[in-house]
């Protein structure tokens, strides 16, 4: 065991940075204000605000994490509406609700500011209830079509969840490379959905799905939160998106992660990383499955490989046979016997 460490101690210090590295967090104690806090970390009280999407007079306590920023961290806007995508005029929100278009898309109000899009689940069991899948999408994505795009593939399995990053980026959003703001976001978004639709959704054991800087923000999410995400689709990820910090959290999280599974093109540059998270998730006993389709690259190919997705989907949820039409290996060992 001492020597599996110290060969991942080595990978971490050695592997590559990126622009997701790990970010300096503060767990707010008793007693500390922001300014206390800027002062500690020489930086100003507008920098500790804008790296953290709040304001002056909003309230911190205790127990609260806010990111520290560096000179590569990028400011925070503010959390509320997405940017303009193609989409029918919406009616007045209702009860923190709003509809789109005519397809059952919605858009719920999040605790603290800021928005999600949501399906409703269909087909039998739909007032049950259904687990959640939501997606983090990725730098310069569109949760309102990346929502809509996922919708034939998740709807039958439970809630379909798409929260919006904070950040502009063009005419999509962002995540601004904050984890932090992610799982606070994925938190809110949960938690919103609970309080309007009571027990028809799932609070435990639901999928989070990330692409790209999504895969970021769900990989250091899902190891922290395994309890609410203990399945994820990861796609396009790369052992350097956890970080130090990240890789300790590996540990405590396996025990409550079901199943992971990994979706990264030949053809996309973080290919090897994504092989190298595979082998960790096989170190740690974390039943786990990769596709790398030899025709694909960095990009959410949903139109043209819906099966591989969806069989994916269900695997996580079900735990039964999949059968994606791509290049696939299954979890070996003592991985591949773990039970739902």
């Amino acid at each position: 065991m001492r020597v599996l460490w110290l060969v991942l101690a080595i990978l971490v210090l050695t592997l590559p940075t990126t622009a997701w590295a790990e970010q300096r967090v503060h767990v707010v104690g008793a007693g500390h204000t922001l300014g206390k806090i800027a002062q500690r970390y020489r930086i100003t009280i507008d920098e500790l605000c804008q790296a953290n999407g709040i304001s002056r007079r909003d309230r911190i306590k205790p127990g609260q994490k806010l990111v520290i920023p560096s000179k590569d961290t990028p400011p925070v806007a503010a959390p509320r509406a997405v940017a303009a995508e193609p989409t029918p005029a919406n009616p007045e929100p209702k009860d923190g609700i709003t509809r789109i278009g005519n397809d059952g898309l919605s858009s719920i109000e999040l605790p603290g500011g800021g928005l999600a899009y949501f399906y409703e689940p269909i087909g039998p069991g739909r007032l049950g209830m259904r687990p959640i899948f939501m997606f983090m999408h990725g730098r310069g994505g569109y949760p309102v079509r990346d929502c809509r795009r996922w919708a034939p593939v998740v709807r039958r399995l439970g809630w379909l969840v798409c929260p919006a990053g904070p950040g502009a980026r063009g005419d999509g959003r962002g995540w601004n490379n904050n984890w932090v703001i992610g799982q606070r976001t994925a938190n809110a978004a949960v938690a919103a959905m609970r309080a309007k639709f009571g027990r028809r959704v799932q609070l435990y054991g639901n999928t989070l799905m990330g692409f790209s800087e999504g895969a970021y923000v769900a990989m250091n999410v899902g190891v922290r939160d395994p309890r609410t995400f203990n399945r994820w689709l990861i796609l396009a990820g790369n052992t350097t998106y956890w970080g130090g910090p990240g890789l300790e959290e590996l540990p405590r999280a396996s025990a409550r992660v079901r199943r992971v599974y990994l979706i990264t093109g030949e053809q996309d540059g973080v290919i090897e990383g994504t092989r190298s998270l595979r082998e960790w998730l096989d170190r740690h006993k974390i039943d786990s499955r990769i596709s790398t389709p030899a025709d694909l690259g960095h990009e959410l190919a949903l139109e043209r490989k819906e099966a591989m997705y969806r069989a994916a989907l269900v695997w996580l949820e079900k735990g039964t046979p999949a059968q994606p039409r791509a290049k696939s290996t299954a979890s070996r060992g003592a991985a591949a016997t773990r039970q739902r």
